[in-house]
């Protein structure tokens, strides 16, 4: 099966060009798709590491990319966007495949995802925070039918434009989709999209780190972190809360550094080394999670 990804220049840098790196890498030991990067901007270093590695990169364009300048140039909307919003272009792009599946670069393959079975009308996907609530879902990994998606696309970009148009900063691509295609998706098996802050799980294909990624980790433990903020106590207390599990998640992105960059050696190094020795204990009491009981529409 084909496996899709999305990025633009600006996240061949830095923590996510990394954690993309990790995601290729863990995808070539244990699995067998064939990886597809929807990508814009400029080719450079990274993506010939990609592809010396077999990814495939496309060249893609949203076809709405002139209302996101508009309304950046008008300080409405951040151009940094792009490359979430070019998972939207996955039907576009496939012509051949029945299914496909798709994955954001903050993922790691733990075992062989088992997909054949899984065919939604449109796609399939797992929930946000709380893992028993099916309310929301997450697109941050789907399992995709690219021909009636596309079939669908006029109406759902014509909804996107124009919900752009009047919520430009509330409003981002997981919100389309779960408002756009509200009680038309199919459920994903939870293995395939489990985030570290589920706890341990020896049954999960796949680990996606929603929530707190290399670099919010990394400040963390060095004690950077701003606490201030409605955002930094969430993704804050995510980490202090479920540290057992997000330091075995580490343990298995170590088997990659080798295969890394000098600089990205050092780094994941470093952290590992800086989370090993890390005491969770003095953060406890701020820890609030009560945000991952998020309901988005009423049962």
């Amino acid at each position: 099966m084909k496996w899709y990804l999305a990025l633009n220049e600006g996240g061949t840098r830095g923590d996510i060009g990394l954690h993309t790196k990790l995601a290729v890498l863990s995808a070539l030991q244990h699995t067998d798709l064939a990886p597809h990067l929807l990508y814009t901007g400029n080719r450079n270093g990274f993506t010939e590491w990609l592809e010396a590695r077999g990814v495939n990169i496309i060249n893609s364009r949203l076809p709405y990319l002139s209302v996101i300048e508009e309304l950046a140039a008008a300080g409405r909307y951040h151009m940094l966007t792009v490359g979430h919003w070019l998972r939207t272009n996955v039907c576009l792009e496939e012509r051949e495949d029945e299914h496909v599946f798709y994955t954001d670069v903050d993922v790691l393959f733990l075992k062989r995802p088992e997909l054949a079975a899984i065919q939604p009308r449109y796609f399939a996907a797992a929930p946000e925070f709380d893992p028993t609530s099916w309310n929301y879902f997450n697109a941050g990994v789907m399992v995709l039918s690219p021909q009636a998606m596309r079939d669908d696309y006029a109406g759902f970009e014509r909804y996107l434009v124009e919900t752009l148009r009047e919520k430009t900063h509330n409003f981002h691509d997981q919100i389309a989709y779960n408002v756009f295609y509200r009680g038309r998706w199919d459920r994903l098996p939870l293995e395939l999209n489990w985030k570290p802050y589920w706890g341990l799980n020896d049954a999960a294909a796949l680990l996606h780190f929603h929530g707190p990624k290399l670099g919010a980790i990394s400040a963390i433990v060095e004690d950077r972190w701003h606490w201030d903020s409605n955002h930094g106590r969430q993704i804050g207390s995510l980490f202090i809360r479920h540290f057992e599990s997000y330091l075995h998640a580490f343990q298995n992105i170590e088997a990659y550094i080798p295969a890394l960059d000098a600089a990205e050696q050092d780094y994941l190094g470093h952290l590992l080394a800086r989370l090993r020795s890390f005491d969770p204990t003095p953060h406890m009491q701020g820890v609030d999670v009560k945000f991952m009981d998020f309901r988005m529409f009423p049962e």
